[in-house]
């Protein structure tokens, strides 16, 4: 388990994370999502030793995260590698730094993303530069993968394969995967939970189940037209009247009941995604 407690980062006097808590589950797949600015990077950059921090800590199993910098590795948004090395030269530079780096998963991979490995990397484009990180990254076996917006690129058959891979390896290794992404229905396809960060602490992480079953949307329907007064102080994170026909999201079970006093003829839960949970909820934040 991968903890964090009361992380502290600032830039010259611009403040990015406060006094943040987080917990990070084994043998997952967590979304971190967040408004642009919000820290999402900056974060990742803390965890894996990129980036040093104020003040805070991060450990897993108990033990300060710089002790097991061979157990995590970060794919930036912008990855790294030696100018005109190829990405087969480039598994030398790992295997310095990673014990247990496999060069038949390796071989494995390079066949499975149909990846040409003697091609120099800063001939490649940006979609194949992030599949020779991600190639490298796996071949690494961390049992923490940080992936910062990693799907950006990527055609369609390669988001597949290596959502595919990553899901393999979860199950199989039991490792723990966090992916940056700003693409919130791409995560909702694989991961178990989601993070949000938003003014500078992570607001809540849950299952994707959890999420589901807290938050609702329905769509009311009355005889006439619905005053917006009836719902102005119910706890509710967002309504949107259209004469005869109201439309509301709100978390938790209280608002239900209140809802059903205002004499709706007409009471239809609608599904509700990943990406409206995200708006509402940023929305909720910014309005307090």
């Amino acid at each position: 388990m991968l903890n964090i407690v009361n992380l502290n980062k600032s830039f010259d006097q611009f403040r990015v994370l406060r006094d943040l808590n987080w917990s990070i589950p084994e043998g997952q797949i967590i979304g971190l999502i967040g408004s642009n600015g919000a820290g999402k990077s900056t974060l990742l950059r803390c965890i894996s030793n990129v980036y040093s921090y104020d003040s805070g800590t991060i450990e897993i199993n108990g033990k300060d995260v710089q002790e097991h910098r061979e157990k995590m590795f970060f794919v930036s948004d912008e990855p790294f590698y030696v100018n005109r090395f190829t990405t087969r030269e480039m598994t030398g530079f790992y295997q310095s730094m990673y014990p247990d780096f496999d060069d038949r998963d390796y071989l494995r991979l390079v066949e499975l993303f149909h990846f040409d490995q003697t091609k120099p990397i800063h001939m490649l484009s940006k979609g194949l530069k992030r599949q020779s990180m991600l190639i490298l990254a796996l071949s690494c076996q961390p049992e923490y993968l940080l992936l910062d917006e990693s799907f950006d690129g990527l055609d369609p058959m390669m988001r597949l394969t290596l959502k595919r891979e990553l899901i393999r390896r979860v199950e199989e290794n039991g490792i723990s995967v966090v992916i940056s992404s700003h693409n919130i229905r791409e995560l909702e396809d694989i991961c178990d939970g989601m993070a949000l960060i938003e003014n500078h602490s992570i607001q809540f992480t849950k299952t994707l189940e959890e999420l589901s079953n807290s938050y609702h949307k329905v769509q009311l329907g009355y005889r006439e037209a619905a005053n917006p007064a009836w719902f102005a102080d119910l706890p509710l994170l967002k309504f949107e009247v259209n004469n005869k026909i109201v439309t509301v999201f709100y978390k938790g079970d209280e608002a239900t009941a209140l809802l059903e006093q205002t004499k709706p003829v007409l009471i239809n839960p609608l599904p509700l995604s990943m990406e409206e949970i995200f708006v509402v909820e940023m929305e909720a934040i910014h309005y307090e």
